[in-house]
């Protein structure tokens, strides 16, 4: 009997250990499963509170973005009742201005019409009156204006003119060395006579034949610088009286000559031929001072430019002649033309 029964105790006392250690197991399960669920929770709360993080960001851009949006929103609709409250009160400006300037207009044509009343109310001597004083203020500033003037006459008269003299010799006859110029619209030119009257001299005796055929012939020559020489030469009877009687004969003489300029505008003009570089005074200055006669053929338009001339080439030692031709005249000569005369 005891032995039966200290085989149950042993067989009880395993028992109790195989539960222990099932429970323990379980319990070990549990612990896990525990651990793994709370790991799992863990990690789920981590990636929401990330994504919570970032959904807040993203709400604040936006919010910033809107908050801007609406600020933009406001400014722009602010101006723009600026400017229409700007617009309306230039329109009321307009038309208070409208209406002053009605106003006045309206004034004006009062004022008009209450002087036309007052001038129909005036009697016919009144108006008489009137008239008589307008024109007497009329007469009195005409006669102001006239007094100013004799006033500024008499003070141009009162002051002093300065006369420059110029010793004026008698003019005498020109035989001597002689070089010609053209005045004309203020340009002095050099008229190369000289070689001019050579070609004429060389080329006449040629022509003379021609005259047996006709009563004259007419040539031209050069051109010798800015100057052609056209010349005419004709047949002239003579007649001799003898002691048998008159005695007849043909001769060829020259006619007349003139010189052609090839251009109306040649020349330098006389302020640039006075300068010491001008071709003019350099040519000047191959002349001889008190032997040589400078011969000036001036027209019209510059006669003022000669007096000019002249006094320069009397601070040189130069005597001058002037040779005054009309307007649209060339420089001409013929075996009956007379000499320059200089002074």
């Amino acid at each position: 009997m005891r032995f039966r029964r200290k085989r149950r105790t042993a067989d009880d006392s395993a028992g109790g250990e195989d539960a222990f250690l099932d429970i323990v197991a379980n319990l070990v399960g549990i612990l896990v499963i525990l651990v793994m669920v709370i790991g799992v929770r863990a990690q789920d709360a981590w990636i929401e509170s990330n994504g919570t993080v970032a959904t807040d960001n993203g709400l604040e851009d936006l919010q910033q973005s809107r908050t801007k949006t609406a600020s933009t929103h406001r400014n722009l609709t602010s101006s723009v009742h600026e400017v229409q409250q700007q617009a309306v009160e230039l329109q009321q400006l307009t038309q208070i201005k409208q209406q002053e300037r009605h106003q006045l207009k309206v004034l004006l044509t009062a004022a008009r019409m209450t002087l036309d009343e007052h001038r129909e109310e005036l009697s016919e001597t009144e108006q008489k009156q009137v008239a008589v004083a307008a024109e007497m203020r009329e007469l009195k500033d005409a006669l102001n204006r006239v007094e100013s003037q004799r006033d500024s006459l008499e003070a141009e008269r009162k002051r002093p003119i300065a006369l420059e003299h110029l010793p004026t010799p008698l003019a005498r006859t020109v035989f001597g060395a002689e070089e010609h110029f053209r005045l004309k619209h203020g340009r002095i030119a050099y008229v190369p006579m000289h070689e001019l009257t050579d070609l004429l001299k060389a080329d006449a005796p040629r022509r003379v034949q021609m005259l047996a055929t006709a009563s004259q012939v007419t040539e031209t020559l050069g051109p010798v610088q800015d100057f052609h020489l056209r010349y005419t030469m004709h047949r002239r009877n003579l007649e001799a009286a003898t002691r048998v009687g008159s005695i007849s004969r043909q001769v060829a003489e020259l006619k007349k000559f003139v010189l052609v300029p090839m251009s109306d505008v040649i020349g330098e003009p006389l302020t640039q031929a006075l300068e010491s570089n001008s071709q003019f005074h350099q040519l000047v200055d191959t002349f001889r001072p008190g032997k040589t006669v400078v011969t000036v053929w001036t027209y019209p338009d510059s006669f003022g430019e000669y007096r000019t001339l002249k006094k320069w080439l009397y601070d040189r030692g130069f005597s001058s002649a002037a040779r005054p031709l009309p307007e649209n005249q060339p420089i001409s000569g013929s075996p009956n033309g007379s000499r320059s005369a200089a002074q």
